[in-house]
């Protein structure tokens, strides 16, 4: 099977602290709907939620590869090299910067990235970043199938217009700031900021539990769901000895006032 060119998110494994269970149920909209609701979740004094910049490119390239490989289930399966996979994580990383769709969450007190939530429109083909972002693909390709797989079966990528559908790639806090309210705080932030630009639907695949729990918090409904035991590739069972599964969510964004 060819390696897709679409969309590849996964997300990173998350908890909600209890101020943000607490927040998010306050804030329990119509569930699906972006309204009121879609307002990012306060932060801790001392931490920012910011564009994903140009100075902030190699940092996010770095935390990503610390947390990337250690906790994201299907990755941790490939047991990659983090030397190796860090200059990919940096041409991946500094290509989203100018999409103005990514946000980082700064330590105002030591300048460190906490967290960050990586988005892309859903239309976007990553094969156009060129031979090495195919070369990053290629170290996931059986998820890359498995999402590619899902997202045929419930969503139409080929008939959705640009700038229609945000596409929540990887979402993920280091771990000494998690339970501080951050996952939800970036996600809000990236949906607030993209009902802004005209998008009405945004799409996260979730690759376990803990993280579906954060996003159906954040207003996120279940369109779709693979089992890892039953995911074939190539006639093996890459996930077979995986908990759990790969969810499908989506959340509909009202247009901007």
């Amino acid at each position: 099977m060819p390696l897709p060119t679409g969309g590849t998110p996964w997300c990173i494994s998350l908890r909600l602290s209890r101020a943000e269970n607490l927040y998010m149920a306050g804030q329990a909209g119509h569930p699906g709907t972006v309204g009121p609701p879609s307002c990012p979740a306060p932060l801790n004094p001392g931490l920012a939620c910011i564009p994903l910049s140009g100075p902030d490119a190699d940092a996010a390239a770095r935390l990503y590869t610390r947390v990337f490989l250690a906790d994201e289930p299907t990755s941790r399966c490939c047991a990659l090299d983090p030397a190796r996979f860090l200059p990919y994580a940096r041409f991946y990383v500094r290509s989203l910067v100018g999409k103005d769709l990514s946000f980082v969450v700064r330590d105002e007190a030591t300048g460190d990235l906490a967290g960050f939530i990586f988005c892309l429109d859903l239309t976007h083909d990553l094969a156009e970043e060129g031979p090495l972002m195919a070369e990053f693909l290629a170290h996931f390709r059986p998820v890359v199938v498995m999402i590619d797989e899902l997202e045929s079966r419930h969503l139409a990528p080929d008939q959705t217009p640009a700038g229609s559908a945000l596409h929540l790639f990887q979402i993920g806090v280091a771990p000494e700031y998690r339970q501080r309210g951050l996952a939800t705080a970036l996600i809000g932030r990236a949906l607030a900021h993209a009902r802004g630009r005209g998008f009405r639907q945004a799409v996260a695949d979730c690759t376990n539990a803990p993280s579906k729990q954060v996003f159906a918090r954040c207003g996120f409904s279940e369109r779709g769901y693979t089992p890892y035991e039953e995911f074939i590739l190539d006639g093996d069972r890459p996930f077979a000895a995986l908990d759990g599964g790969l969810s499908l969510m989506v959340r509909d964004l009202d247009p901007a006032p």
